[in-house]
């Protein structure tokens, strides 16, 4: 092993070693946790290169009631995917015995967290561009509704779009003669691990599209036109727990 090499895992356990039951704040762990992802990334490297095995957290999973709009599942998908992470849905019943909707982030744990907290920052933001641009428009509280909606769908489509292309820029399909290595290792081993424990849990994921109904045309279009201009490169506020991106 170079010394480069050495150098840069040591750096990396180091960094995985930032966790809040280590001490360290919830922010300052999603910090931690961003940067070793851009390491082992740049150099790609994968957990599994880490000489000390305990510094490699565990394959876990975390629910979260959700509601049901279909546009928030299409960004949780596709943020999930490109920082590590596996999503997929069921239904309960919660304590008065109405039915909810149930997410499932899948995925180391400070990968869990940079996936929601971004989730959470993406849907927000489509929320807040969705208020700002029907602020002054006229019209009955229903209508407004149904553009505002048809907006926000747009905008989640075309975000969830340029999120799946991030991924593929960065891990592209298995192409032999044009990409003998296949997918870089770091995300490769990653799925590997997730469907490993998957399958060890006894879980069977199944592809269920589903296609956003759309009543407003045109609202969709301004949406998608909005949903292009979210920036969607990481950076973390040291300060706050919240996410910001710029483009």
């Amino acid at each position: 092993m170079t010394e480069e090499k050495e150098s840069i895992l040591k750096r990396i356990q180091k960094l995985l070693k930032m966790s809040t039951e280590n001490g360290a704040s919830e922010n300052e762990a999603m910090l931690a946790a961003d940067k070793a992802q851009k390491l082992l990334q740049e150099h790609n490297l994968s957990i599994a290169d880490i000489k000390d095995d305990s510094q490699a957290e565990p394959i876990d999973s975390e629910d979260t009631e959700v509601d049901r709009d279909l546009w928030k599942g299409y960004i949780r998908n596709a943020t999930a995917k490109l920082y590590f992470c596996t999503t997929y849905t069921t239904m309960k019943l919660d304590t008065h015995y109405k039915r909810v909707k149930v997410i499932t982030f899948v995925g180391r744990k400070s990968n869990r967290m940079v996936a929601t907290e971004m989730c959470k920052y993406f849907i927000n933001t489509v929320d807040r561009l969705a208020a700002e641009e029907f602020k002054e428009v006229p019209g009955n509280r229903a209508t407004i509704n149904r553009m505002a909606h048809a907006f926000k769908q747009g905008a989640a489509s075309k975000l969830s779009t340029r999120l799946r292309e991030r991924y593929q820029e960065i891990a592209p399909e298995y192409i032999p003669q044009g990409n003998p290595d296949g997918l870089p290792v770091l995300y490769k081993n990653e799925q590997k691990a997730i469907t490993t424990w998957l399958e060890q849990k006894g879980i069977r994921l199944r592809s269920a599209k589903s296609r956003m109904s759309i009543r407003d045309r045109v609202a969709y279009s301004r949406g998608s036109e909005k949903g292009d201009g979210i920036g969607i490169n990481t950076q973390i506020n040291a300060r706050t727990k919240s996410r910001m991106l710029s483009r």
